[in-house]
């Protein structure tokens, strides 16, 4: 449909265009519907809100997802409204975009957006994933009623799903209201040390931010680059303050416990700090139940 202005910009196409608005049936249907609302008789002065409404209805038909959507408001539909007698074009959300407005309750750092998406729906149930998604459930439901609960230590070889797993989760919290962070742990590290060497206090904000909230989930915990000042500092601080005030946080790792302490021991610089290794160790302990990962390795599977 070409645009009424254009169309009226030309006096031989204007009552043409004029007719072709009014006798659209969703026109119709709504100058009918808010006939005690609206002034017939001022069609004119909101003719382009009319137009607009119905080039703008055209794009949705087919949608094939928010992230193909082409409205000038992305993620919402046009709607006719009466406002002072005339009928004025508005936007609302469409069901895609209700379908993720969840996805405001996850706090993502460094994560792939693709994972956001993860589900329980599409989630492979080998028999190596079912004590996880038992403790996972259990979790969920006991958090849900009381906002308490020990997380969960995912451990395992690499493409066994850990990540994705992680993200159902928070998916699952997030749509019922709390808010969690989804971080890769080696790449929050990198940000954090860059900060510290600007003038702005981005980086202490970010350890504030993911001590204090709601649900955290640390992803690939153990493959960064481990530095006194990293562990005593960053992950050291988060971990004390949300063992204290019983918040509940999540790992991913491929160490276990032990593995997991010997990485916090010993420092880049050869430094050996077994009891300061230790002491993350039983913070993490103290966080969280261990769930071993194994099976199929899913990315060699693509």
């Amino acid at each position: 449909m070409q645009r009424i202005g254009e169309l009226m910009a030309k006096p031989k196409n204007a009552q043409e265009a004029y007719r072709e608005i009014i006798d659209d049936p969703s026109i119709k249907e709504a100058l009918s519907q808010y006939g005690d609302e609206i002034e017939l008789s001022l069609i004119s002065s909101y003719i382009s809100d009319l137009d607009e409404f119905l080039r703008n209805k055209e794009k949705c038909q087919g949608c094939k997802g928010i992230d193909h959507c082409c409205q000038p408001v992305k993620g919402h539909y046009p709607m006719l409204k009466p406002v002072h007698k005339q009928l004025k074009v508005s936007y609302t959300p469409c069901q895609y975009a209700l379908n993720q407005r969840h996805l405001e309750n996850i706090k993502s750092f460094h994560m792939p957006s693709d994972i956001l998406n993860a589900n329980f729906e599409r989630f492979i149930m080998d028999p190596e994933r079912v004590e996880f998604y038992e403790k996972a459930t259990l979790f969920i439901n006991e958090y849900m009623s009381t906002k308490k609960g020990r997380g969960l230590y995912l451990y395992g070889p690499f493409g066994t799903g850990k990540t994705y797993m992680l993200s159902a989760i928070a998916n699952i919290l997030s749509q019922r209201g709390i808010v969690c962070g989804l971080v890769y742990f080696p790449e929050l590290i990198a940000e954090i040390k860059s900060g510290f060497n600007s003038e702005t206090n981005g980086a202490y904000d970010k350890i504030e931010q993911l001590k204090e909230i709601e649900v955290l989930m640390l992803d690939d915990i153990g493959s960064e680059s481990m530095t006194s000042w990293m562990r005593d500092e960053v992950l050291g601080r988060i971990l004390n303050y949300r063992m204290h005030q019983g918040l509940p946080t999540f790992f991913s790792s491929n160490l276990d416990y032990q593995q997991l302490q010997h990485h916090y021991s010993y420092t880049q610089k050869g430094e050996v700090e077994e009891i300061k290794g230790a002491r993350v160790l039983e913070r993490i302990k103290a966080l969280t139940v261990p769930v071993k990962i194994a099976g199929t390795n899913y990315r060699q599977k693509r």
